[in-house]
Protein backbone atom coordinates (compact mmCIF):
# COMPACT_ATOMS: atom_id res chain seq x y z
CA UNK A 1 0.00 0.00 0.00
CA UNK A 2 1.81 3.09 -1.02
CA UNK A 3 0.63 6.43 -0.45
CA UNK A 4 -1.37 5.97 2.39
CA UNK A 5 -1.97 9.02 4.50
CA UNK A 6 -2.18 9.14 8.19
CA UNK A 7 -5.70 9.37 8.82
CA UNK A 8 -8.86 7.15 9.35
CA UNK A 9 -10.05 6.37 5.92
CA UNK A 10 -13.77 5.65 4.94
CA UNK A 11 -15.24 2.86 3.21
CA UNK A 12 -16.18 5.36 0.16
CA UNK A 13 -12.22 6.74 -0.25
CA UNK A 14 -10.44 3.38 0.22
CA UNK A 15 -12.96 2.24 -2.58
CA UNK A 16 -12.28 5.27 -4.71
CA UNK A 17 -8.49 4.91 -4.23
CA UNK A 18 -8.45 0.93 -5.15
CA UNK A 19 -7.04 0.17 -1.66
CA UNK A 20 -7.26 -3.24 -1.40
CA UNK A 21 -7.15 -5.13 1.56
CA UNK A 22 -7.93 -8.63 0.83
CA UNK A 23 -5.02 -10.32 1.77
CA UNK A 24 -5.38 -9.41 5.39
CA UNK A 25 -7.04 -11.54 7.91
CA UNK A 26 -7.69 -11.69 11.63
CA UNK A 27 -5.46 -12.78 14.41
CA UNK A 28 -5.49 -16.00 15.60
CA UNK A 29 -3.06 -16.46 18.35
CA UNK A 30 -1.99 -14.45 21.77
CA UNK A 31 1.24 -12.96 22.27
CA UNK A 32 3.35 -10.39 20.91
CA UNK A 33 4.23 -9.51 17.71
CA UNK A 34 6.48 -6.37 15.91
CA UNK A 35 5.31 -4.78 13.19
CA UNK A 36 3.60 -1.71 11.65
CA UNK A 37 0.99 -0.11 11.19
CA UNK A 38 0.00 0.20 7.65
CA UNK A 39 -3.67 1.44 7.28
CA UNK A 40 -6.98 2.78 9.44
CA UNK A 41 -10.31 2.50 8.66
CA UNK A 42 -13.91 3.06 9.35
CA UNK A 43 -15.65 0.13 10.48
CA UNK A 44 -19.50 0.05 11.49
CA UNK A 45 -20.67 0.79 15.10
CA UNK A 46 -18.17 3.76 16.18
CA UNK A 47 -15.25 1.11 15.79
CA UNK A 48 -11.87 1.14 13.29
CA UNK A 49 -9.93 -1.49 11.19
CA UNK A 50 -6.20 -1.25 11.48
CA UNK A 51 -4.18 -3.25 8.77
CA UNK A 52 -1.06 -4.20 10.12
CA UNK A 53 1.89 -6.14 8.78
CA UNK A 54 3.95 -8.23 11.04
CA UNK A 55 8.26 -8.52 10.78
CA UNK A 56 7.40 -11.98 10.02
CA UNK A 57 5.21 -10.97 7.04
CA UNK A 58 1.49 -11.58 8.15
CA UNK A 59 -0.98 -9.20 7.61
CA UNK A 60 -3.63 -8.45 9.99
CA UNK A 61 -6.79 -6.90 10.42
CA UNK A 62 -7.92 -5.62 13.67
CA UNK A 63 -10.95 -4.03 15.15
CA UNK A 64 -10.68 -1.78 17.63
CA UNK A 65 -14.10 -0.08 19.52
CA UNK A 66 -14.71 3.16 20.30
CA UNK A 67 -14.33 3.18 23.69
CA UNK A 68 -10.39 1.94 23.14
CA UNK A 69 -9.76 4.45 20.21
CA UNK A 70 -8.36 7.57 22.23
CA UNK A 71 -6.95 5.87 24.95
CA UNK A 72 -4.69 3.04 23.09
CA UNK A 73 -4.51 2.90 19.66
CA UNK A 74 -6.28 6.20 17.56
CA UNK A 75 -2.74 8.34 18.12
CA UNK A 76 -0.66 5.45 16.44
CA UNK A 77 1.20 6.96 13.21
CA UNK A 78 1.46 4.74 9.87
CA UNK A 79 4.32 3.11 9.53
CA UNK A 80 5.73 3.64 13.10
CA UNK A 81 7.27 -0.03 14.65
CA UNK A 82 5.05 -0.49 17.27
CA UNK A 83 4.82 -3.82 19.47
CA UNK A 84 1.45 -5.42 19.14
CA UNK A 85 0.04 -7.24 22.28
CA UNK A 86 -2.92 -9.79 21.67
CA UNK A 87 -4.60 -11.97 24.05
CA UNK A 88 -7.75 -14.19 24.00
CA UNK A 89 -11.10 -13.09 25.48
CA UNK A 90 -13.53 -14.92 27.97
CA UNK A 91 -15.44 -16.15 24.24
CA UNK A 92 -12.47 -17.56 22.74
CA UNK A 93 -11.60 -15.00 20.43
CA UNK A 94 -8.17 -13.31 20.04
CA UNK A 95 -8.19 -9.52 20.24
CA UNK A 96 -5.72 -6.87 20.42
CA UNK A 97 -5.31 -5.75 24.14
CA UNK A 98 -2.41 -2.75 23.97
CA UNK A 99 -0.04 -1.59 21.28
CA UNK A 100 3.10 0.22 22.18
CA UNK A 101 5.40 2.42 20.16
CA UNK A 102 8.47 0.49 20.15
CA UNK A 103 12.06 2.40 21.48
CA UNK A 104 14.62 1.94 19.00
CA UNK A 105 16.92 -0.19 21.07
CA UNK A 106 14.25 -2.16 22.22
CA UNK A 107 14.81 -5.94 21.30
CA UNK A 108 16.40 -5.46 17.80
CA UNK A 109 16.55 -9.04 16.71
CA UNK A 110 12.62 -8.58 16.85
CA UNK A 111 12.22 -5.87 14.59
CA UNK A 112 14.63 -7.07 12.04
CA UNK A 113 12.89 -10.43 12.41
CA UNK A 114 16.43 -12.36 13.28
CA UNK A 115 16.28 -15.19 15.45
Amino acid sequence: MNNIANKIYTKAEMRELGINTSDYVFMDEEGEFYGKLVLKAEARNEMIRLFIELNDGRKIITPVFWWQLSEKFGDKDIGTPLKFHYKRNSTGKVHLESVEIVNKYEDFYSLIGDE
